[in-house]
């Protein structure tokens, strides 16, 4: 049998292994074991080279049926899926200073690229609404899924948070610092607000579903990364207020962002508990939406442990990463299922 390519539900996979290595950076930041850290470093690099393969296969699959092209466009989620390119731009960014450094070239390199990504799941964004609004989805077809161009927005945190704290900072003038601050704010705004009313929407639906709630369940937890998301933004912004632009206050961030940690436990619980009563049945390529989400929020929970040193925090850290490696070794194990034996419609 011919090669097909590989089309953007495998994107997720991708993003849950890169969420293994940021789950592992992140246990090094709260107990600075550097073997921790080394295994992390180790699967920065596994990952780049499983997400050129990945690439290379997506964009083989439109040459080798250049029809896919308007099919993909046409499914709302694989094209949600597409904004998953500007949180790999995001994240590998990130890692790249964390395990190699950084210096003048690449801080500029990473200030430009920072706009073309940035733009492109905008427009993702935009247009995924715009076939919502206008009808060109039925109502039993949205899942969370949607909800990923919305976590993408408001993940360029992930990137900019260290484009905006020193060393990186000092390579900038005061205008792309404002710049990039001010971009920081405006995502967050269409984030917040689409998780509240394109998430409701998805909640209906799904629970409106019943006869085929088991291939979308899994995106159940994609919620638990919005909210996580969220939380890293707040966490982070009272570190730019010397910036000048906008001003906010570090207890007030704290406030906010444990208020939002307590829906972000919640939804995780809920999701962790749909994953343990379904293990044993076969789900779709959504299954790894269980995995990045858990990723996310180990980096909002030692967001808010830097800043309150409440030793629950530290807890939680252990325990979403131990989550996070159980649903990644399930979501493989389902993902075995699938490609060998396709699940019959």
């Amino acid at each position: 049998m011919a090669y097909k390519g590989l089309d953007s539900t495998w994107f997720p996979v991708v993003l849950g292994t890169l969420s293994v290595s940021l789950a592992f950076f992140i246990i090094y930041l709260v107990f600075h074991n550097v073997l921790i850290f080394n295994i992390g470093k180790i699967i920065y690099f596994i990952v780049l080279i499983f997400f050129a393969f990945v690439f290379a296969s997506w964009i083989y699959r439109y040459i080798k049926n250049k029809k896919l092209i308007k099919e993909d466009y046409n499914d709302m989620t694989k094209l949600s899926f597409l904004a998953f390119l500007g949180i790999f731009y995001y994240a590998f960014a990130f890692f790249y200073v964390a395990y190699v450094g950084v210096n003048a070239f690449v801080a500029y390199l990473f200030y430009y690229l920072l706009f073309l990504f940035y733009i492109l799941v905008l427009v993702i964004n935009i247009i995924l609404n715009y076939n919502l609004y206008t009808n060109k989805y039925s109502f039993d077809r949205i899942t969370y899924a949607i909800l990923v161009p919305n976590v993408v927005m408001s993940a360029n945190i992930i990137l900019t948070s260290i484009m905006l704290t020193p060393p990186m900072s000092g390579y900038y003038n005061t205008t792309i610092l404002r710049t990039v601050y001010f971009m920081v704010m405006v995502a967050f705004g269409i984030s917040f607000f689409q998780f509240l009313f394109v998430g409701i929407s998805a909640y209906i639906s799904h629970i409106s579903n019943k006869p085929n709630y088991l291939q979308t369940v899994p995106a159940a937890m994609i919620p638990v990364g919005a909210s996580s998301m969220l939380i890293i933004n707040i966490m982070f912004m009272p570190q730019f207020n010397y910036i000048g632009i906008f001003n906010v206050p570090p207890n007030l961030a704290i406030d906010i962002s444990v208020i939002l940690w307590g829906f972000d436990l919640f939804l995780f619980l809920v999701s962790g508990a749909i994953a343990i009563t379904h293990i044993k049945k076969r789900q779709s390529m959504t299954v790894w939406a269980y995995v990045f989400p858990v990723g996310v929020s180990t980096f909002a929970d030692y967001m808010i442990y830097d800043y309150t040193k409440l030793e629950i925090f530290v807890y939680s850290i252990i325990a979403f990463t131990a989550a996070l490696i159980i649903l990644y070794v399930y979501s493989w194990i389902n993902t075995y299922f699938i490609t060998g034996r396709p699940v019959k419609k």
